[in-house]
């Protein structure tokens, strides 16, 4: 004979349904990831600018000890913007959940696509200092991304309040087309800086001596120059963008 268990039968506790997840505290920490990186692009602008006075009054030792620090607080801005680039798909990606639970099948487009559109124009951007034959496509595969990028953003902005989805979003068509003007400037005077940091290694490897930073480097430092302001301007555009996309989202996940 089986024995009953005593006591009240056991109840099956039902599966508790994903719940949707603020994205303000996010969004704080893109924005002052962005902003921190703005400052760097400053303190870059005023560096590359005194390098362009090192070059003129033929302090070559001073110059060249400038471009090594120029190449570490390039290196430090890079990885600062690939940081805030990982917490920016986190973020994005918070949202299209949280689109997706309240009217699913809305979004047109996958969680790995919006991944690829971030990472792939970075691995063939870095594959292109290596190979330059990569150089061209990488271009405008990377024009290519941010254009995708702006349409699932403005997708994001439309659908993240169900009572107000309104039009395409001035802000977000800004942020993109500034976006894409820095992007296609900061890598043609990258590049072109590349190739004059090229030169001037074969000619300290040939003459042994640190005296050969040359004025070829003044419109150099011009063109970083301005990469830099295009930069940091971009820098504030992405900020007031990203605040008042995830004020309106989160606006909308208060709404029955």
């Amino acid at each position: 004979m089986s024995q009953q268990p005593y006591g009240p039968p056991q109840q099956s506790h039902p599966h508790t349904p994903p719940r949707l997840g603020p994205v303000i505290r996010l969004a704080v920490v893109v924005d002052l990831a962005i902003a921190v990186s703005s400052v760097l692009d400053l303190v870059s602008v005023t560096q590359w600018q005194a390098l362009r006075g090192d070059v003129e009054e033929l302090t070559t030792g001073e110059a060249t000890d400038r471009l090594a620090q120029l190449g570490a607080l390039g290196w430090a801005t890079t990885l600062l913007n690939w940081g805030t680039i990982g917490i920016w798909i986190v973020l994005l990606l918070r949202m299209r959940a949280n689109i997706e639970l309240r009217t699913p099948g809305r979004l047109q487009w996958k969680k790995e696509t919006l991944v690829a559109v971030f990472v792939a124009p970075i691995a063939l951007e870095l594959a292109s200092f290596v190979l330059p034959v990569l150089f061209l496509p990488a271009t405008l595969f990377g024009l290519v991304t941010h254009i995708l990028l702006i349409v699932m953003v403005n997708e994001i902005w439309r659908l993240g309040h169900p009572r107000r989805p309104g039009p395409a979003s001035v802000l977000v068509i800004v942020w993109g087309v500034v976006g894409i003007l820095d992007e296609l400037f900061f890598t043609m005077a990258s590049r072109w800086l590349a190739w004059e940091m090229l030169d001037l290694s074969f000619d300290i490897e040939a003459s042994g001596d640190r005296a050969t930073v040359g004025t070829d480097l003044i419109p150099v430092s011009n063109a970083m120059s301005v990469a830099y302001v295009l930069d940091a301007f971009f820098g504030v555009v992405a900020i007031l963008m990203v605040w008042r996309l995830a004020a309106k989202h989160d606006e909308g996940l208060r709404t029955p």
